[in-house]
């Protein structure tokens, strides 16, 4: 059986060996060249007979390169992995992630862009709290600098800043012509799209061999418990555990909500305390520059990975990180060779919305805490909160401002 590879690198005019030096030098060999697509990976066709860049099937992209150079080449392909999990357009009333339609105006793709739908009567309470009009279950681009583009059909109707620090956020409203996007016309649009990156992510789990047991690092948050669910489908529950770090500095609601999972879906999950709260007094408040904490929540769970190496020759830990969330999680290869185990990331490759999708078709209990508008679930304290997140904790929480990290 021939190896398999999650990314698949297509020549179109350009020679074999310039392609392998860009690849060699920018992704440590972690994309593969082919001559051909392959139907379970996601192609990357670079060429220099197109005239723009074009998603030709739902995990194939033709991304054009005018001039040879390797930075051009390398910037090609990461527009290209951009595209696969950004595209997007307006038709029958709905969003849809692949096909013809109306393209969204202003639209762009960018590595570091993100999309996800705010629901109606849920996420929607943020746009409410300004006054700003949007029709139904507005689609969200994420931006650089705390920008986020609401789009109602393919109208841009409001534009939000939401900075990193500080508390609120602010919203201008850009156009009052709305649409409706029903949730449920929007799910079964696309289904199709999903279930075929269900169906890549579960290849790339097969090529990964056959494990004695799977290690979840499980946050509480949307990403860990799609890659969850993946592994219990995959291996099945017997062969999948989820590990928890509490901080003590944790969301009471996503404390909870992890302790009602395990009897939901049927899988057993591992908690260990690891004293950040305690060492507050210590270090201080975590910041951008010295995340002490993670420190400690990664000695949290190596030292469940202990316990279990002693038991399992092959263990395999899988992560939930998006290539969508950060340039840094963008640049780490799919599969990772650690000391003693393998690390993987079976939904590198999706979107925000790709996630929510997932969790909606599968129905899957979500963190109650994504419903106040969270993007991201960590510690209480952590850094990285923005600003919204800092007005969610007090406006809807409880928390007091004294109480936050003030960074």
């Amino acid at each position: 059986m021939s190896k398999y590879w999650l990314y698949n690198i297509i020549p179109n005019g350009f020679e074999y060996n310039l392609l392998s030096k860009v690849i060699e030098k920018y992704y440590g060999n972690w994309i593969h060249i082919d001559r051909v697509e392959q139907k379970y990976s996601f192609n990357i066709i670079i060429s220099n007979k197109c005239s723009e860049f074009r998603l030709i099937k739902p995990n194939t992209v033709e991304v054009c390169v005018d001039k040879a150079s390797m930075e051009n080449i390398r910037r090609s392909i990461e527009i290209g992995r951009a595209l696969l999990r950004q595209h997007v357009v307006w038709t029958n009333n709905t969003y849809s992630l692949f096909g013809e339609g109306f393209e969204l105006e202003d639209y762009s793709i960018h590595p570091a862009y993100d999309i996800f739908i705010w629901r109606n009567g849920v996420e929607t309470w943020i746009l409410d709290s300004k006054n700003i009009v949007y029709g139904s279950n507005p689609l969200i681009q994420k931006r650089f600098g705390g920008e986020h583009l609401v789009y109602s059909g393919f109208r841009k109707v409001a534009k939000l800043i939401i900075p990193d620090s500080g508390f609120g956020f602010k919203a201008e409203q850009l156009s009052n012509e709305v649409n409706s996007n029903h949730l449920i016309d929007f799910i079964e649009t696309n289904k199709a799209i999903t279930t075929y990156y269900t169906v890549i992510s579960r290849k790339f789990l097969e090529s990964l061999g056959e494990p004695d047991h799977v290690l979840i690092s499980f946050s509480g948050g949307k990403d860990s418990l799609v890659t969850l669910d993946l592994a219990i489908k995959h291996y099945g529950r017997e062969m999948v555990t989820a590990v928890y770090v509490d901080t003590g500095v944790d969301f009471k609601e996503t404390i909870e909500y992890v302790n009602e999972l395990s009897s939901k879906l049927g899988v057993n999950i591992e908690y260990v305390y690891v004293p950040v709260r305690e060492y507050l007094s210590i270090y201080g408040y975590p910041t951008k520059t010295n995340r002490w904490c993670t420190l400690f929540k990664t000695n949290g769970f190596k030292k469940v990975l202990m316990k279990y190496k002693e038991k399992y020759r092959k263990i395999l830990v899988l992560v939930g990180d998006r290539d969508s969330e950060s340039l840094k999680r963008s640049r780490k290869p799919p599969v990772r060779k650690k000391q003693g185990y393998l690390e993987a990331t079976p939904i590198k490759q999706w979107s925000t919305i790709h996630v929510q999708l997932y969790i909606w078709l599968n129905n899957l209990p979500e963190n109650p805490l994504y419903r106040y508008g969270f993007y991201r679930l960590g510690c209480n304290i952590c850094p990285a909160l923005t600003s919204l997140e800092r007005y969610i904790m007090i406006t809807r929480l409880g928390f007091r401002e004294n109480e936050l990290n003030p960074r």
